[in-house]
């Protein structure tokens, strides 16, 4: 009996860190605007349940005007390959335009392999935006390719995405494209630095590309949360910003 008890107690142990790893954030899984745009070619942990927040401040460069975005997220890893996940991103803007705010924001995240000594790792990004908020009209959709490379303790990410904007307003381009680079490399054994660069297309017609670029320090905080900060800034078209500083957290549960 004592025998039983033993190998019990020990699988209840076993069961319990198991379930504690499944449910552990992971300062290294690369989110977007977590701080930066960047995302990594893994998903959240497999039976994951994952809440995050975000909230950024920008200014723009043409207009001089202040803009904040708030926005609230949870996952769930429901596959070892994949998760899913539902927010709302909410704008304040310095003009008090409320357009778009309070949209419903879905996307499925699946990864295809593990990188290996001459692959890297590949994942798709569906995403989808539901006109839920204010004078919002049209399903947003976007597709995100993500390669992720190892290099020593460094790590390499490429991004290239597709937007169909079907809630176009005139002036404005029906399909948008974005490509970016990101890096990311511990400063020790809870920080991890990283940085990223994208070029996007403009939403008007005739308008000018988008540099923008985001360094950021990511920190685990305990085993279950995450907190993150970056600064960045952009040039090219005019609408570029010119200072931004995002803050988020995550907490895993």
């Amino acid at each position: 009996m004592k025998r039983f008890s033993r190998i019990l107690f020990l699988f209840l142990i076993l069961l319990f860190l198991d379930i504690a790893l499944a449910l552990s954030a992971d300062h290294r899984n690369l989110e977007e605007g977590f701080p930066t745009r960047i995302e990594d070619a893994y998903p959240i942990a497999y039976r994951a349940l994952e809440f995050q927040v975000g909230a950024s401040y920008e200014r723009e460069g043409a207009s001089k005007k202040d803009e904040g975005e708030f926005e609230p997220e949870l996952k769930w890893g429901f596959l070892k390959n994949a998760h899913i996940g539902i927010g709302t991103p909410l704008e304040l803007r310095e003009d008090g335009d409320t357009e778009n705010y309070g949209d419903i924001a879905v996307e499925g995240f699946y990864n295809f392999n593990v990188e290996s000594k001459s692959l890297p790792a590949l994942a798709l990004k569906a995403s989808f935006v539901f006109p839920t908020g204010v004078d919002s009209q049209g399903v947003d959709t976007e597709l995100l390719g993500i390669l992720t490379k190892g290099w020593g303790q460094n790590r390499f990410h490429f991004n290239g995405g597709y937007k169909h904007n079907a809630g176009r307003e005139p002036g404005e381009r029906t399909d948008l494209y974005t490509f970016g680079l990101g890096f990311d490399r511990p400063i020790n054994l809870d920080h991890l630095f990283v940085a990223d660069f994208f070029v996007d297309q403009s939403e008007k017609t005739n308008g000018d590309p988008l540099f923008n670029f985001i360094l950021g320090v990511r920190k685990q905080l305990n085993p279950w949360s995450v907190l993150a900060v970056g600064l960045g800034s952009g040039f090219g078209a005019p609408e570029a910003v010119d200072f931004k500083a995002t803050v988020a957290y995550q907490l895993g549960f």
